[in-house]
């Protein structure tokens, strides 16, 4: 339910009363008494589902160019009419109950954005302490830059620029991306120099830590949660409902990856920087893409009809160029995620292979490991197992060896270690 509040130029209140008598709508009229150039100040209750309709019309009556209006949200209104207004809203098959206005979206996006001191010194704070986060392998506070970091504000400009035609909005959600995402990866470098200097062990390995580990493996799955979070941050603005939660959801997305992927850079290792760095840029064309996608679907546009055509145009334009750039980086992640699962297979028959090689020596296998390299399409480069066993066998060295290069068809460095059993 909304209130809404109109300041009615000179000369327009006969049309503006006809037009609120003709559509049924209950109405209190007041003199306006500031000197300027208005005769009154109209107060009307309207459901959700009539605002977009009321404002159109209130526009082409001149009320844009020469007067204002206000919308509120009301927490209840008691009245006969009212009621029999909401009724015929509802019964209306032109009328989606479950969106809000275009006026408001707009207005809803651009809230959700703070201004840009703000919107940087908090995007600066949350990239800190996920940086710090990630070294001390804490996901409480991970999971606590989350919720101060003001990720979802630029992301539904954005897409809600696109979808009603306003440039402005759009090219400064946009901005505010890119340079949120460059902020959150420079401060991560900034502090993940000074924390592994002087505040972290020396000889600290960042590829034993959780919180780095999680940011390295691409994969649909990581995809399907960048959609997701777009999907839901447009459809909590269309349905007009509290978007904090989903704004969470939206920096889980975009604000650990952009942490990994400093700390990647600042201690020059690759494969953290790149793994983190594909992330963050799936993410962030999904996000974009699945909002804009949701509120096209759903049937917003520009009020004016001379600028539907080109909005329309822009928009589609923008959702081909984001799903082409998704589907080329979905390849990409697919290639990898069968690599990923072909190499998981192949380290488990490995293991099968030793263990039952050991197992026809009279040896038990208790540890197996495999080393690899290459940033994305790993091979295997190196095995070490071991075994419980009363005496060493230097044969065994040799015959798992074989057995395993047998397997792969080319040669690995393999590393044998026993522990002695009490025989007493």
């Amino acid at each position: 339910m909304r209130l809404i509040q109109v300041v009615i130029p000179e000369g327009k209140k006969d049309e503006i009363i006809d037009l609120l008598t003709e559509k049924g709508i209950d109405y209190v009229i007041s003199p306006e008494t500031s000197q300027r150039k208005y005769s009154d100040v109209l107060f009307f209750p309207i459901p959700k589902e009539g605002v977009e309709e009321i404002l159109d019309e209130l526009r082409k009556s001149g009320l844009e160019e020469n007067g204002f209006t206000v919308v509120t949200k009301a927490e209840a209104i008691v009245a006969r009419e009212f009621e029999e207004l909401k009724e015929r809203y509802q019964e209306s098959e032109e009328v989606d109950e479950s969106k809000v206005a275009r006026q408001e979206l707009k207005a809803s996006a651009e809230s959700l954005s703070p201004s840009s001191p703000t919107y940087y010194l908090l995007l600066l704070a949350a990239s800190l302490i996920a940086s710090a986060g990630i070294l001390l392998d804490n996901a409480a506070i991970v999971v606590g830059s989350m919720v101060i970091a003001p990720l979802i504000g630029p992301a539904m400009a954005s897409c809600v620029g696109t979808i009603i035609n306003d440039e402005s909005l759009f090219y400064l959600g946009v901005k505010k991306q890119i340079l949120g995402v460059l902020l959150a990866v420079a401060s991560s470098i900034a502090f993940s120099r000074v924390a592994l200097s002087i505040m972290l062990p020396a000889n600290l390995d960042l590829l034993s830590l959780s919180q780095v580990t999680h940011q390295m493996n691409p994969g649909f799955l990581s995809l399907i949660v960048a959609l997701g979070s777009g999907l839901a941050g447009a459809f909590s603005l269309t349905a007009g409902i509290n978007s904090a939660l989903v704004g969470v959801m939206i920096s889980v997305a975009l604000l650990p990856p952009a942490a990994a992927a400093g700390i990647g850079i600042a201690t020059v290792n690759l494969e953290i920087a790149v793994s983190a760095s594909i992330i963050l840029l799936i993410n962030l064309v999904s996000i974009n893409l699945a909002g804009t996608f949701t509120l096209w679907f759903q049937g917003y546009k520009p009020g004016r009809w001379y600028e539907q055509k080109g909005a329309e145009k822009a928009t589609k334009s923008r959702i081909f160029v984001l799903l082409a750039l998704l589907l080329v980086i979905a390849a990409f992640l697919g290639t990898m995620t069968w690599e990923v699962r072909r190499e998981s297979q192949r380290v488990t028959k490995l293991r099968e292979i030793t263990k039952s090689a050991m197992a026809e020596a009279g040896v038990e296998l208790t540890e197996f490991s495999s080393e690899k390299t290459g940033l994305f399409f790993q091979k295997i480069v190196g095995i070490s197992a071991e075994y419980r066993a009363r005496t060493f066998k230097e044969s065994l060295v040799s015959t798992i060896d074989e057995k395993l290069e047998s397997y792969l068809g080319r040669s690995v460095d393999l590393s044998l270690g026993f522990r002695k059993v009490s025989t007493g």
